[in-house]
């Protein structure tokens, strides 16, 4: 180590103490110089228990777990180290740069920038998708880190002054120089609060309860500004005044913080060897944390409901938390590793917006772990996408054609400054997108990204993976369910669930995110950019093109629109959406459309039986969106079904008597009629659950929001004689043929359009 190193980096420290800001200090050269060069830089700044991401770490360091990147959520260091060597992992880079106070360094382990396109960390293995393998895994991912890293060298002010140090095995360290100036320290106030921004978030949880019904609050922040422990400390008052307090967040260590500080006047000094505790001890109230899909079966009774890392649960659960509990705070770290909230933003708060008029949104500005103007902040903000790109609400050329290309990204502003669009677009419309997301789109074997432009502004932006090709033993294997090779989701799921297994031999585009411009959506683009991927991959000899997603009504009708059908719905819900899993496919080819067809075939016989099994909760919308193009098959009536239905509607007999002839009836003719605007929501929905889902009256009832059982019973009577309306009549047929829904472009999705 250069002699010189050692002291200057002591002044550094404690420079960077004085105004409470933090650094990124890039260590370059081999694998084993960086790792001793930074235990020496370590040792010599008496560095209290730094936080290690790294295979190579000390066994007796305090680690960050590659499988338990959250755990250390809300817990302080004073030092970081990320070890590239261990795999260029984005989520643990931003995770872990969290955890670093004010003064504090954040030390990358890496080989010189110039090498960077070389690497071959062990994360290709997870990147890598059969039969490719990791020889089709790109390093565009590492290049443009590099390339950033050194703009950022070579760029920032002041001239000569980067806000980023370099420590090099070969040309020596070069170190910023910061102003000699000394910021006042932060203490907290009388509530534990650091800062008035955050004094004022505990102000506006209490009057949550104090205030008016139905008048949710949103707190909205980067992370580092206090957002969590702010809302623990308001629990701990509340806790005091005897109030019950329900937590949920999309896995239990996302609501740790608030947690701990409801249980303590202040956080302890050091935290990190402390277990996160589902219960408050020592308090006339209570506090419990609830699962997301728990919270939404149980409805445990609660004064006050607090969501935190609100933007990662699907909008339609937030929205169903708001029905139930009058009294919610909803949390979401804005630019973040949790899933953004760029997408809860544009999307749950315009729902707010409609129905909750008397809303109130807190935005934390100031930081209460480092001074505003953060160097590392404002590194890994442009080196991850966490920071908002600027997008442009009109193009410099408004009146150029729109144009589609596939994106390749270079080294280079314009390259950048499209995937900086591309990247806060998927952002915006998914609500689980993390920063690895961004080295899967940037490095992925058989990942392909669409953009729809108009002059320098994207429109619309798809993400493509290329599956299938899947055969010998491998196909053998995953028929055997000895297999399941990950990336090979359209294939798997026909082969495997559907009976066709000539799906895995077969090419197969998937559609895993589409999305449009916020300002842009309802005008067709999202449909006319999923035309062009169905044009260019029948130009590319492709077999099939399909999705998998979270299921929605609003979802399943764009891609019904555009020509592809439903053949599966998943078996359970999952935890953060509350939605079942949908598989949408359209055969472009000969032997691709005789795979969708006898997957269709399968799936027609099966879903009337598992719409009273394992499909019993699906919402009733979504039923009659999925029996749009899935009437079933092999199902007849006779002459005494119809006997049975005019007495039925002649008020001669009760429902239970005819059950079985409307339940034919319905599966016979209700198919081709199901989205009538004849038909009366609430009796479309009752006649789907009662007769359909087989459902008891009460839970009709509840679901529905009906008077009592003699309402729910008129109402029902009342949606069969709407429904025999507009669907029965001399013409009709026993058994509909299938049918397909023609693409057109109107469109009503928001993650499609």
């Amino acid at each position: 180590m250069d002699p010189l190193l050692l002291p200057r980096l002591q002044q550094l420290q404690e420079s960077l103490r004085h105004s409470d800001r933090r650094l990124l200090v890039l260590v370059e050269g081999s694998a084993d110089w960086t790792l001793s060069t930074v235990q020496g830089c370590l040792q010599g700044l008496q560095a209290r228990t730094p936080l290690w991401y790294s295979t190579r770490a000390p066994e007796s360091a305090w680690r960050l777990s590659p499988d338990k990147i959250n755990h250390e959520l809300g817990r302080e260091a004073d030092h970081g180290v990320f070890d590239v060597y261990s795999g260029l992992q984005a989520d643990a880079l931003a995770a872990i740069s969290g955890n670093i106070r004010g003064g504090g360094m954040l030390w990358m382990l890496c080989p010189p920038l110039h090498q960077w396109h070389e690497l071959e960390d062990g994360l290709r293995d997870r990147i890598a998708v059969q039969p490719w393998g990791v020889a089709a895994v790109k390093t565009d991912y590492a290049r443009r880190l590099a390339w950033i890293f050194q703009q950022q060298l070579k760029h920032q002010p002041p001239p000569g002054n980067p806000k980023v140090a370099r420590i090099t095995e070969d040309e020596g360290f070069f170190l910023p120089e910061l102003p000699a100036a000394t910021v006042p320290q932060r203490s907290p106030d009388d509530w534990g609060c650091v800062t008035q921004c955050q004094r004022q978030a505990v102000e506006a949880v209490l009057h949550v309860l104090s205030g008016h019904r139905k008048r949710p609050l949103v707190i909205e922040a980067d992370r580092g500004r206090g957002k969590s422990a702010a809302m623990g400390i308001a629990v701990q008052r509340l806790l005091q005044q005897g109030r019950r307090i329900v937590v949920t967040a999309p896995r239990p260590e996302s609501a740790e913080t608030i947690l701990r500080f409801a249980r303590l006047s202040e956080p302890p000094a050091d935290h990190h060897n402390e277990e996160p505790r589902n219960e408050a001890p020592r308090s006339t109230g209570s506090l419990e944390f609830v699962a997301p899909d728990r919270l939404l079966s149980a409805r445990p009774a609660a004064d006050l409901l607090l969501v935190d890392e609100a933007a990662a649960i699907a909008p339609d659960m937030l929205k169903a938390m708001l029905r139930h509990y009058a009294r919610a705070v909803f949390a979401t770290t804005v630019n973040g590793y949790e899933g953004t909230g760029r997408g809860f933003a544009v999307r749950f708060q315009r729902f707010l917006d409609a129905q909750y008029p008397g809303w109130v949104k807190m935005s934390l500005q100031q930081p209460v772990r480092w001074q505003g103007g953060d160097w590392l902040e404002q590194s890994l903000n442009r080196a991850l996408l966490l920071q908002p790109a600027a997008l442009p609400t009109t193009p410099d050329n408004a009146t150029a054609a729109p144009a589609f290309s596939e994106f390749r990204f270079q080294c280079d502003e314009a390259s950048e400054a499209c995937l900086n669009q591309m990247f806060e677009l998927l952002m915006t419309a998914h609500y689980r997108t993390r920063p690895s997301d961004l080295r899967t789109m940037l490095d992925g074997s058989n990942v392909r990204l669409f953009t729809l432009t108009q002059a320098d502004r994207v429109l619309a932006v798809a993400m493509v993976a290329a599956e299938g090709e899947l055969s010998g033993e491998l196909a053998q294997a995953i028929v055997q369910g000895r297999r399941r090779p990950h990336g090979q989701v359209l294939p798997q799921t026909l082969a495997v669930h559907l009976g066709q297994e000539a799906a895995l031999g077969q090419t197969h585009w998937r559609v895993v995110r589409i999305a449009v411009q916020p300002d842009l959506q309802q005008q067709g683009l999202g449909s006319t950019l999923l035309q062009h991927l169905v044009r260019t991959a029948l130009a590319q000899q492709v077999d099939c093109i399909g999705s998998l997603f979270s299921g929605s009504p609003a979802v399943l009708a764009f891609w019904q629109r555009n020509g592809c059908l439903p053949l599966r719905v998943g078996y359970t819900r999952e935890a953060t959406t509350g939605d079942h899993s949908l598989l949408v496919l359209q055969g472009l080819s000969e032997p691709g459309r005789r795979v969708q067809q006898a997957a269709l075939d399968c799936f027609n016989a099966d879903f009337p039986l598992l719409l009273q099994g394992s499909h019993r909760l699906l919402p009733a919308d979504l039923v009659v969106g999925l029996m749009a193009d899935a009437p079933a098959s092999g199902i007849r009536y006779h002459e005494r079904d119809q006997i049975g239905l005019q007495r039925y509607l002649a008020n001669w007999t009760p429902l239970e008597n005819v059950a079985p002839s409307l339940w034919r009836l319905l599966w016979g003719r209700y198919a081709a009629n199901g989205r009538s605007p004849a038909l009366d929501i609430t009796g479309r929905r009752l006649l789907v659950m009662k007769v359909l889902q087989n459902h008891t009256w009460q839970d009709c009832i509840d679901a529905l929001g009906l008077s009592g059982i003699k309402a729910a019973r008129s109402c029902l009577r009342q949606a069969v004689e709407q429904w025999t309306q507009v669907s029965c009549s001399p013409t009709d047929t026993t058994t509909p043929a299938n049918s397909t829904s023609p693409a057109n472009s109107i469109d009503n999705t928001a993650e499609g359009e």
